[in-house]
């Protein structure tokens, strides 16, 4: 003798799992949610002594149990959906148990499930949800603090609200806690019966179209942008995607480098071209990219030149349209401050876009790279004058990231080269705190040099140019003899080959 625990599906009799019509075909006592369940499944077994648990309490429910058990007759309970979603099958196991005797569980089609074919959604969509919630509103069974569905609103993931219908306008006020009044809701109304009704909408309107057509109860809430039309392909069909089962194509892989971007062809060619070109000498098995953050740059660039060069996001959609699978992008910063974290939260939007995608950091972002750069300024900006201080001119940053200025400066005066000072345009410290360290010192003349990757537009007016605010003419201003000296650190071989050697981190993980 056993008892079949058996999920009947969302209402379409045909749901039924084979494995749950066998089940009932071979047995003698059946016991099933009348209110639920479609009575077309009786058919199956018309010879069995049938009972409809819709009136029935538990201890009867039971109670019709052991007298089949007594007589070795085997027990069909059907429930509607699965049984092990809101089917309360957890108390009638235990007393089972209690009783000794023997059950199985059959898994059934839930109803979120039925809706969603209804529908022709999928709640997984590439982009847009990759989690599925089922829950309910708080009723007369209570809903842990934790589960209430302002919290896991928060998620904006695709969800399924069961039971609740009855209470629409309270469960759309706890969503609108985390989703916005324009996500879409649909109301699925007994999924999969004959006279299933499925209302549209989102959740500013889908309360008063529920109410307006009489919907109480049998009903599934959806909500979530899964059920908008928008979304990413998947990887399944991708040509370019491979799994044990099928091989892709040639692997295309590629170095994206992303720099702020400058206007100055000269300067663009000696350092931003010279360090890309030192990456695909590097690593000639990758194809060479190049992308502006700069979309001020990158729109004089196209108007005044003709020349297109692709914001990040742009550019990473074009790799993704031409079916690469693998890139790397170095980005071509000093430091990893705000336009940094601006470009990773880029990057971290196309994660799923590729079969790898990884992505380096800022010239000066860990404790070696700061002793890399100052031997490259000792060589590359030579100061052998008593009497003469070298000036590093900054862009500077509102971001924590700015403290590696200071970094950098103290790993200066730690190697020997206490009279180089570093300071900033744009952020701590600026030129006039610069400048009282200097008068601590007997200097007469000053080399500027930029800490930036091009001399462009902040090293030759800023730093160089002729205007009273500039940096050559505050130092002149205060007695000193200025030296320029107009290269950006891109130039530099030793900071060409650190950023390839950041390229070359990122492939050996």
């Amino acid at each position: 003798m056993k008892v079949y625990l058996i999920g009947a599906g969302a209402g379409d009799p045909e749901l039924l799992t084979i494995k749950g019509k066998k089940a009932v075909e071979n047995s003698q006592v059946i016991i099933y949610a009348g209110s639920l369940v479609n009575p077309e499944l009786l058919n199956y077994n018309s010879e069995a002594d049938i009972y409809n648990s819709a009136s029935l309490s538990l201890e009867e429910v039971i109670s019709i149990i052991k007298k089949a058990a007594a007589e070795n007759k085997n027990v069909a309970r059907i429930h509607t959906g699965d049984p092990s979603i809101y089917g309360a099958i957890k108390e009638q196991i235990d007393l089972l148990e209690k009783n000794n005797i023997d059950y199985q569980v059959i898994p059934g089609v839930s109803s979120f499930l039925a809706a969603a074919a209804a529908l022709s959604a999928e709640f997984t969509l590439p982009e847009v949800s990759q989690t599925v919630i089922l829950s309910r509103q708080a009723g007369r069974t209570p809903v842990p603090e934790k589960e209430k569905l302002s919290r896991l609103a928060e998620h904006q993931a695709s969800m399924a609200v069961f039971l609740s219908v009855q209470m629409i306008e309270d469960v759309v006020a706890e969503l609108l806690e985390g989703y916005t009044p324009n996500t879409p809701a649909v109301v699925v109304a007994k999924a999969s019966w004959p006279d299933e009704l499925i209302i549209r909408g989102t959740l500013a309107d889908i309360a008063h179209k529920v109410k307006s057509a009489g919907i109480k109860k049998t009903a599934l809430i959806m909500v979530g942008d899964f059920l908008d039309p928008e979304y990413a392909k998947s990887k399944l069909y991708d040509k370019n995607y491979a799994h044990e089962y099928r091989t892709a194509e040639a692997e295309k892989k590629a170095v994206l480098v992303v720099s702020f971007g400058t206007s100055y062809h000269e300067t663009r060619k000696k350092t931003i071209k010279a360090c890309e070109e030192r990456i695909a000498e590097q690593f000639p098995e990758y194809d060479l990219k190049r992308a502006f953050t700069s979309k001020m740059i990158i729109r004089k660039l196209k108007k005044r030149d003709g020349i297109i060069v692709d914001s990040p996001e742009l550019a990473l959609k074009k790799l993704y349209e031409e079916g690469y699978q693998e890139v790397v992008v170095q980005p071509l910063h000093i430091i990893n401050g705000s336009e940094f974290h601006d470009l990773v939260r880029t990057l971290k939007t196309f994660k799923n876009n590729f079969r790898k995608l990884k992505w380096g950091n800022a010239l000066l972002s860990k404790t070696g790279d700061y002793f890399d750069v100052v031997e490259i300024l000792k060589a590359e900006v030579k100061n052998d004058q008593q009497d003469q201080a070298v000036v590093l001119m900054g862009h500077g940053s509102s971001h924590a990231a700015n403290s590696d200025y200071a970094a950098l400066d103290y790993v200066l005066k730690e190697r020997g080269m206490e009279n180089y000072y570093v300071g900033a345009v744009e952020g701590y410290p600026e030129i006039k705190v610069v400048i009282e360290q200097l008068k601590k010192k007997n200097y007469k003349k000053i080399k500027l040099a930029p800490l930036m990757l091009v001399a462009g537009d902040h090293a030759q007016n800023d730093m160089a140019g002729e205007d009273e605010d500039s940096w050559k003419n505050i130092l002149e201003n205060e007695g000193y003899e200025v030296e320029i000296q107009l290269k950006g650190l891109g130039e530099y071989e030793g900071v060409q080959a650190k950023y390839a050697e950041k390229v070359n981190s990122l492939l050996v993980e």
